[in-house]
């Protein structure tokens, strides 16, 4: 499909057409079929993107970039700390789940990507926001209990991602990302300052 484009935008139109495909298809596309997307000469990727390798990198860290995106999208009108907490936890399952290609890319350690100062720069972005509302809900180590929380929602998205389903029999497909979930801000409030785990309650009431 050939995506229309402004004069001076053709970089993030590149990055569109190569985010479409790696979501439709599980892998990036051509050199070829990129600049045919775009309706490009071959030639005109390189005018933004040195070489593959260097698409790879953009396209990661544009992957890591909507991912704060959906997050903060999910929480930004949410008063209740441990609400934000719940929200933004829920929607990075949702990308994960919903984005398996984006997902694979940003965490599968392909050796281009391990040490790029772009990506890392965008993955500290998103990670940040996790670490942000864990310390908003009043816990001494947000760094640390942020930690063990995006462990058990980053198994858990890759678990739903590649397919698998829980081996009870009758278990709802969402049943089991709203439990860890709830186990996760439980955990937090658990270790929350007093008076903030109260409000938290109080307001969940």
């Amino acid at each position: 499909m050939t995506r229309a484009y402004h004069h001076g935008d053709l970089r993030e139109a590149l990055l569109e057409a190569a985010l479409l495909s790696l979501d439709e298809h599980a892998e990036l596309p051509s050199w070829r079929a990129l600049a045919r997307a775009c309706a490009v000469s071959q030639t005109a990727p390189y005018r933004h993107f040195a070489n593959f390798d260097a698409l790879q990198v953009a396209v990661a860290a544009a992957c890591f970039q909507r991912l704060t995106v959906a997050v903060r999208s999910a929480t930004n009108r949410l008063e209740d700390p441990f609400e934000r907490l719940a929200a933004g936890l829920n929607a990075y399952f949702r990308f994960g789940y919903q984005h398996p290609s984006w997902y694979e890319l940003m965490f599968g350690r392909k050796r281009v990507l391990l040490d790029n100062a772009e990506v890392q720069a965008a993955g500290n972005e998103a990670y940040g926001t996790l670490v942000q509302a864990v310390n908003a809900c009043g816990v001494k180590d947000a760094a640390a209990l942020a930690f063990s929380l995006w462990c058990a929602v980053h198994g858990l998205a890759d678990i739903a991602a590649s397919g698998l389903r829980s081996p009870v029999p009758g278990t709802r497909p969402q049943a089991l990302p709203a439990a860890v979930i709830a186990m996760c801000v439980d955990h937090v409030r658990a270790h929350a300052r007093p008076a903030r785990r109260r409000a938290g309650k109080q307001k969940g009431a």
